[in-house]
């Protein structure tokens, strides 16, 4: 079996690295721009190879849209992808603008801005990433001409702060058409909070996206739960669980943290879910804004009578109405069982 190599999986269409040196506690921001783009070699495959899988994997991203309240990056990228200008004096308006941003918050400190826009070419998606790293240690960056050194892995606890902007997605969702997803940049953090200057600098509003943050993680419990075959009776009890802490932190107007989740869900191992629900097929954010109406169907009903037991989701009543209850003649009623169940019926 032939072993695939590191990166091969993206196109790489564009790479080039700026520096911005500044101090924290002063505003003085002194901005070092990249000659021209670098040549990708196996250098730059690798690296960004590396970081495309442990992107998800290996941080809890915080997931957004574009809030239109500092527009200018957003209109920057507009203006590349409108063949305005090429992505070199692309990367240096943005690095101008970024210097602007760092001026203003005495608390920042500079490193260096790495842009790359590539292509996924298993998921067809095009990406932009902004990533800050500090460099400290020189293990990355080459900081006479700025490029990469020759390394083999890029750990993200050594990045500051990365921004990743899935191209397609977003235009897809200003193009109005029909997809799943109504987010498009994920933050992550490395040796940094993502901070409130560089969520400013992007334009990142991630306050208008409760509905799919908690559907994404109700898709993520039960697709984790089917992974660990848990017995109906434990994923009601989770679920309750979960939906009481959700229901709590919402009534209190605080966040709901996805590690927090996790430790309910698994005491001996806390982190599994959070591992397993902030990968790629899930995306769910490290802070998760609650949506009251999805997160119901978390909760179970569940009634024993003298002659029987009757326990279902409350997501069945929400969804699809295989549960509808008649306030007006008090019944219950179960639409589209299914046939094994009707023959026991049918047999009695």
């Amino acid at each position: 079996m032939e072993l695939k190599k590191i990166g091969e999986n993206l196109e790489i269409k564009n790479f080039v690295i700026h520096q911005l040196l500044k101090t924290a506690g002063f505003k003085e921001v002194k901005k070092k721009a990249a000659d021209g783009l670098i040549a990708i070699s196996e250098k730059e495959q690798v690296f960004m190879g590396n970081l495309d899988k442990s992107y998800h994997r290996k941080s809890s991203p915080i997931y957004g849209i574009f809030s239109g309240e500092n527009p200018r990056f957003r209109d920057l990228l507009i203006g590349y992808k409108l063949e305005e200008y090429d992505f070199l004096e692309f990367s240096k308006n943005v690095l101008d603008y970024y210097g602007s941003v760092l001026s203003l918050t005495p608390t920042s400190t500079g490193g260096y801005m790495i842009l790359c826009e590539y292509t996924n070419k298993t998921s067809k998606n095009d990406f932009l990433l902004v990533l800050m790293i500090n460099n400290k240690e020189g293990y990355v960056v080459n900081e006479k001409n700025l490029t990469l050194e020759n390394i083999k892995n890029l750990d993200l606890s050594k990045v500051d702060v990365a921004c990743l902007i899935n191209l397609t997605e977003w235009a897809n969702i200003e193009n109005e058409e029909e997809t799943d997803r109504i987010t498009y940049l994920s933050f992550v953090k490395g040796m940094k909070q993502v901070s409130h200057y560089f969520m400013t600098f992007i334009d990142c509003d991630n306050k208008n996206t409760n509905s799919e943050s908690s559907q994404r993680l109700l898709t993520a419990m039960n697709a984790f739960f089917e992974k660990e075959k848990y017995s109906r009776k434990k994923k009601s009890q989770l679920k309750n669980d979960v939906f009481a802490y959700c229901e709590e932190r919402m009534k209190n107007k605080k966040e709901i943290l996805l590690s927090y989740i996790s430790q309910l869900i698994n005491k001996d191992d806390p982190e599994s879910f959070q591992n397993f629900a902030i990968g790629e097929d899930y995306k769910v954010s490290s802070v998760i804004g609650g949506d009251k109406a999805k997160m119901k169907q978390l909760k179970y009903v569940s009634y024993e009578g003298e002659n029987y037991k009757i326990e279902f989701e409350k997501g069945a009543m929400l969804l699809d109405k295989t549960v509808v209850y008649d306030k007006k003649s008090n019944d219950l009623i179960f639409k589209n069982i299914p046939m094994e169940f009707a023959e026991k019926i049918k047999a009695l």
